[in-house]
């Protein structure tokens, strides 16, 4: 009988050590299936932030639209609307009082991790400058200026010249005309001085030499230009859209594929979602079952002695 002692003590300790080691294991596993799941619902919390169908009843229709005049009235840092025709680009504008107040504040002065598309503190609110600088956040389903980087695309550039930009109560043509990919410091294209230094002339050489998409004689130094600007890839890449402001208006030859994107991406996200977060619970599940596997083994070992020696 004393012999028996030590080899139940030590048998008793590798059950407590087995039933810590899977306790562990498999709360670690939770917490991995737990965070995913909070890293995916959080995501598509962002993602709804930025859903232009929350901003649709605001959209300018008219010289005098009185939703428009409403959202002004919310948010007096309201300036005007961008839109680029067949992109998901269709936003308010906003100034703040520098270039971060916006960042993480939506149109409605709401806080939102997908922020605004805003005018560099700098620029005149009423566009009379060589170059206004635009920033906004670059994320998936086309939403904010996630649509940037396409435009390095020959064709989908062609095909996505034209917009509109509402300010001053009045509609304007916005046609683009390059497509960059610069270094977030570079001082000639985020410069707020264009036409004095440097001069305009000098500015559109820089923009042409370091263009990935040019269109030949559509800038000229008299012209009033949109510098779009988001993040790319890297740390300090930034993706750039040369557009310029005229007063003629363009047609949206876009309507259905837009909706139909929209549409699209909403459903997708949607699936995307519970995809993650169930293909998340079938990992746990699985590994939960291989990390009990062992303990199962045991106990049916033991029933098998216990049924021997009877």
């Amino acid at each position: 009988m004393n012999r028996q002692l030590p080899r139940r003590l030590a048998l008793g300790a590798i059950r407590l050590t087995n039933w810590l080691v899977d306790g562990v294991v498999l709360s670690v596993l939770m917490l991995i299936v737990c965070f995913t799941a909070y890293a995916v619902l959080d995501n598509n919390r962002v993602v709804e932030q930025a859903d232009r169908e929350q901003f649709e009843s605001y959209r300018p229709s008219s010289n005098d639209d009185p939703s428009f005049e409403e959202l002004e009235a919310r948010n007096p840092d309201v300036l005007g609307w961008l839109t680029l025709y067949g992109t998901g680009i269709d936003y308010p504008l906003v100034q703040g009082k520098d270039n971060d107040q916006y960042l993480n504040v939506n149109p409605m002065g709401e806080f939102a991790l997908s922020g605004s598309l805003f005018l560099d503190y700098r620029s005149p609110k009423d566009f009379s400058a060589p170059s206004t600088i635009v920033f906004g956040h670059h994320m998936e389903n086309s939403l904010m200026f996630g649509d940037l980087d396409r435009f390095g695309d020959g064709e989908y550039f062609n095909r996505h010249r034209r917009g509109n930009i509402y300010y001053g109560g009045a509609n304007h043509g916005v046609e683009v005309c390059a497509y960059l990919l610069v270094d977030a410091y570079d001082e000639v294209v985020y410069s707020t001085s264009v036409g004095s230094s440097p001069s305009t002339e000098e500015f559109l050489a820089y923009l042409k030499s370091h263009a990935g998409q040019w269109v030949d004689g559509a800038l000229t130094p008299d012209d009033h230009m949109l510098v779009l600007s988001t993040c790319g890839s890297g740390t300090n890449d930034r993706h750039i859209v040369v557009a310029k402001v005229i007063d003629q208006t363009f047609q949206n030859d876009f309507t259905e594929e837009s909706v139909d994107r929209t549409l699209a991406g909403t459903v997708g996200k949607g699936l995307a979602l519970w995809a993650k977060i169930g293909l998340g619970l079938l990992v746990f599940l699985l590994l939960a079952w291989v990390v009990g596997a062992p303990s199962r083994g045991r106990k049916g070992s033991r029933g098998a002695r216990k049924g021997d020696r009877s």
